[in-house]
């Protein structure tokens, strides 16, 4: 009975607390918000950006304001061998702003060096580097040989079992 009292309690002051602010435009920023940009060691002003997938160290890097794509991947260890370079994507948010989705084209920059497609990033960002086609592939025929040397184990089992 307490917990449905709290849980009815939290819930009403949750929804309060919505329409309370619905509709007021703030007199200060929104201090409820995480800081999008941070310091340096020299005053230098920093982002956060999140690199998954196929680089060697991905996870979240603080990085100077301004970086571009190329130089997140150089700090995340550069690309596995693993890495479809091809088609990169950076996950773009913003907030009350639809998601935005750009694909970039690592392999055509290595063959031109042309920075035009490059993008600069944005706090909050997130950089996704796929794998392979070779890869899932390879990962395919691991995961056959594995199942081939299980049955053959039950088949020795199975064969000896008998006799």
């Amino acid at each position: 009975m307490m917990k449905h009292t709290v849980l009815f309690l939290l819930m009403l002051l949750f929804f309060a607390g919505i329409t309370a602010t619905q509709g007021q435009i703030p007199s200060q920023p929104d201090q409820s918000r995480a800081a999008q940009y941070f310091l340096g060691n020299q005053d230098q002003v920093l982002m956060a950006i999140n690199v998954w997938g196929f680089v060697h160290k991905p996870g979240q890097y603080m990085v100077p304001y301004e970086t571009d794509l190329i130089s997140l991947i150089s700090f995340a260890g550069g690309p596995r061998e693993q890495a479809k370079i091809k088609s990169i994507k950076v996950v773009r948010t913003g907030k009350g702003k639809k998601p935005e989705v750009i694909k970039v084209d690592v392999k055509k920059f290595l063959d031109d060096g042309n920075m035009e497609d490059i993008p600069v990033l944005r706090p909050g960002d997130t950089v996704v580097v796929s794998g392979s086609s070779f890869h899932f592939i390879n990962q395919f025929f691991e995961f056959a040989v594995r199942i081939g040397a299980l049955i053959q184990v039950w088949a020795i089992v199975d064969y000896y079992g008998r006799r």
